[in-house]
């Protein structure tokens, strides 16, 4: 696969590591795997399949010396790479057995493993800890979020807050309303320009978008992006039968059961595609996938587990075509010196998630996943 470097679009020196002597030397391995992660991915990707690519990681330490080594594996644990940090280094060190088998997503190798501290945070987009507006009203220019849904972000950084931005308009505002309980905070912002809501959500109904809310330091090293987007009620377009077949090709030949667009973006000619594939051997692989410069570029995989007594059933009653309701709605595309980032909103079972993806060499890895949780039981 060709890589379009989007990220060339900024020229600027990229923080990859927080100051050693801050942190304890655990830490320190840890940040050292998440700014090795994008380059890490690329070479374990490299040459396979697209369904043997990165998706499950663990933490363990696989030589006794007290530090531990990152193993990076496929979804199907056929094959798996080990990782040292040593001197100040990355390197791939040779495979060995493993004696803790604690596999957890890829994503939270960015997420879960950093202290979400701003200024001090290595990520070039955590340290800014973007917030998702999920409950608006577009023609009253409120733009609410809850910490039901964001979960901890320090009280005194409530105010630096003032940008927001969907698709590639970006607007300023205030916050007009902080509704704290011993359960949960509520923060509402307005658009200083309350007239810039027509232009910024043009063609959008409030339950239709979700504006991300921003610090002004933000917009130094990020570019919201202009693109077009496939809207819940149009017209369901289909890819051409080449693409589809090119897509099918670098899945190994694998039979596609449908494919849907999603988006496009004008700079690099990217489309993006939800695909989900015929069942094998008891799962069906949906894939969220973009196609540029005749390529494709980059890939974002989930599993679904088929029903014992079912060939075409998922496991929670769905059928194949009910996956695509699972699918990314993209909110905005930023161009970021460290990859291309989406914004998106998508649907689970029990609620919304408001997640960002960042492109890391030829796959999509979740750096940022809010939950919004909608049944009660």
């Amino acid at each position: 696969m060709k890589r379009t470097l989007l990220a060339a679009l900024f020229l600027l020196p990229i923080m990859c590591g927080a100051r050693a002597q801050d942190l304890d030397h655990e830490q320190v391995v840890k940040n050292a795997f998440i700014a090795a992660l994008p380059t890490i991915i690329e070479n374990y990707n490299d040459e396979r399949q697209c369904q043997m690519y990165a998706y499950w990681y663990e933490l363990t330490d696989v030589d006794g010396d007290n530090t531990p080594e990152l193993a990076l594996a496929d979804y199907d644990l056929q094959y798996y790479s080990i990782f040292k940090y040593s001197n100040g280094e990355v390197k791939q060190i040779p495979v060995q057995p493993l004696n803790d088998e604690n596999w957890r997503p890829v994503f939270y190798m960015v997420n879960d493993l950093k202290n979400l501290v701003y200024d001090n945070d290595p990520d070039i987009t955590l340290r800014h800890r973007p917030i998702f507006a999920h409950d608006i009203n577009i023609n009253a220019n409120k733009f609410t979020a809850s910490s039901d849904v964001w979960g901890y972000v320090n009280p005194d950084k409530f105010g630096i807050y003032d940008c927001m931005f969907f698709k590639p308009h970006i607007g300023t505002v205030k916050l007009v309303r902080a509704n704290e309980t011993p359960h949960n905070v509520q923060l509402t912002w307005s658009l200083t320009d309350a007239t810039f809501t027509r232009k910024m959500f043009r063609g959008y109904a409030s339950t239709q978008a979700t504006p991300i809310v921003v610090p002004h330091a933000y917009l130094d090293t990020h570019n919201p992006l202009q693109f077009s987007r496939w809207l819940q009620g149009e017209e369901i377009r289909h890819p051409s039968p080449d693409i589809k077949t090119l897509i099918s090709n670098v899945y190994g030949g694998r039979a596609i059961h449908d494919a849907q667009w999603v988006a496009s973006c004008e700079l690099g000619g990217r489309d993006y595609y939800n695909v989900v594939f015929e069942p094998e051997d008891g799962f069906i692989l949906y894939a969220f996938v973009c196609v540029g410069e005749g390529e494709v570029q980059s890939v974002k995989n989930e599993w679904f587990e088929v029903e014992q007594d079912s060939k075409t059933i998922v496991e929670t009653g769905e059928t194949l075509d009910d996956i695509f309701f699972h699918g990314p709605q993209i909110m905005a595309i930023v161009g970021t010196p460290v990859g291309l980032e989406l914004y998106v909103r998508w649907n689970s079972m029990e609620g919304i998630h408001y997640s960002i993806w960042r492109e890391m060499g030829n796959e999509w890895i979740t750096i940022l996943d809010d939950y919004q949780y909608l049944i009660a039981f």
